[in-house]
């Protein structure tokens, strides 16, 4: 069903778009698929033509002050292509954030890009899927690209924005400035304190100053059966070993200790079925007393995740509110907010089990998907200001959890060998037996 009123964009979206236009520091979503055999170029062009026609097709459309920018939806918005010569399997962990480092822009477009490349040496086809967080959260490219796979129907009629329209949105978006404004003055929320980060050694400086580096990152998969079973062997679940890994590779670094009681980051998805949202995700905390014992019980760690998501609250938080006093003001608001904005400390991000639809992308048995955020265009002394930590994101398919893990550190973690060796340390006090991209 089509709207009858334009689609405005929501807070969150906002938010991701000042830091892409307004800040210079754009996040984009990346998938990586690694899938058996040789994807045929036909059926690609295929996929890509399917997705220049669904819920991920869309721009902004910037309007003036007050009023909210807009969605348009545009077959232009995307873009897909099959690289000519193919890679090995050693390279994977460079050639995937080479296709991030592209760009992708939510307002001129592509807002997305589709890429595949052969793996000569092992005989299959990794693909790389990056967008704008503007444009969607990880729930609607999930629910986006298996649309396309199974060629299901979205309506991209966009409806007639209308002066009127635009003077009650206007209108309606100050009043939610002032309102939040009220409720913030009002009601103070705190957000979780952190520790206070030690004093380190400061290591020999790497690259230029001020130009941008890749936060370093790793990619391993895990079987499925061993992971449960680890998770189960000492009272935990899946999900809460994996949150229990990114916990220990952030102690692994040195910026937590025994004792320390760390907020440990649990996105959560508030899509509903038919949501048009790009972005749809909130966020629990979980406040977890730092312990070595999580390797021999899970339940402490198991029992602050389920308070934290038992805590969600439709409520605006210290963030919304923040957003929906600077969405009608402009970039210089948004700019001052994010002088002092820092970075998660500890980030788990559950994807959960993929489809088949969309482990395959249609083009025969799936294979294991890595899937994450990157924060692109930040300096190391950017970082270092944002005091963060290490972020994780973890999904299963193909028989395997697959786990990335990336280190906002520049300090503690300045290259993808240290933080491949944290994570393998942290993996073998589970005995996890692992598969390493690109190793």
């Amino acid at each position: 069903m089509s709207p009858d009123q334009p689609e405005r964009l929501t807070v969150d979206d906002d938010l991701f778009l000042r830091m892409e236009h307004a800040l210079g520091v754009p996040v984009v979503n990346q998938a990586i698929w690694r899938l058996p055999g040789r994807v045929d170029p036909g059926e690609f062009a295929e996929l890509g033509g399917a997705l220049s026609g669904g819920r991920l097709a869309r721009l902004v459309n910037r309007t003036p002050f007050p009023q909210r920018d807009r969605w348009i939806h545009t077959p232009s918005a995307g873009a897909h292509a099959v690289c000519g010569e193919a890679i090995a399997a050693h390279e994977i962990p460079g050639w995937a954030p080479r296709q991030a480092e592209v760009g992708v822009d939510a307002v001129v477009g592509p807002a997305w890009r589709l890429t595949a490349v052969h793996v000569d040496d092992t005989g299959e086809t990794v693909v790389s899927w990056v967008n704008s967080h503007v444009v969607a959260d990880g729930g609607a490219v999930i629910t986006g690209i298996e649309e396309a796979v199974v060629g299901g129907t979205f309506d991209t009629a966009d409806a007639r924005a209308g002066v009127g329209d635009a003077v009650r949105d206007g209108a309606r978006t100050l009043l939610r400035a002032a309102d939040a404004a009220r409720a913030l003055v009002m009601s103070r929320p705190t957000t979780p304190t952190r520790p206070p980060a030690p004093p380190v050694e400061p290591l020999p400086a790497t690259g230029q100053p001020g130009v941008p580096a890749p936060s370093p990152s790793v990619v391993v998969t895990v079987d499925e059966t061993e992971f449960d079973s680890a998770a189960a062997a000492v009272g935990g679940t899946a999900n809460t070993l994996f949150t229990a890994v990114v916990i220990g590779v952030l102690e692994a670094t040195g910026r937590v200790a025994d004792g320390d009681e760390i907020p440990v980051g649990l996105p959560v998805s508030t899509r509903t079925p038919g949501d048009r949202r790009a972005n749809a995700t909130t966020g629990a905390t979980a406040l977890y007393r730092l312990s070595a014992a999580r390797h021999r019980d899970l339940r402490p760690l198991r029992a602050a995740s389920k308070a934290a998501f038992a805590a969600v609250s439709d409520e605006p938080g210290a963030l919304e509110l923040l957003g929906r006093i600077a969405q009608p003001f402009g970039n210089s608001i948004v700019a001052r907010l994010a002088a002092d904005a820092r970075a998660p400390l500890c980030l788990a991000s559950n994807l959960g089990s993929l489809g088949n639809d969309f482990a395959g992308l249609g083009f025969g048995r799936p294979g294991p998907v890595a899937m994450r955020s990157m924060t692109l265009g930040a300096t190391p002394e950017v970082l270092r200001r944002m005091d963060g930590g290490i972020s994780g994101w973890s999904s299963r398919s193909a028989g395997l959890v697959t786990l990335c893990l990336t280190a906002l550190d520049p300090v503690r973690v300045p290259d993808e060998p240290t933080l491949r060796g944290l994570v393998a340390e942290e993996l073998g006090r589970w005995r996890l037996p692992v598969t390493v991209w690109g190793a």
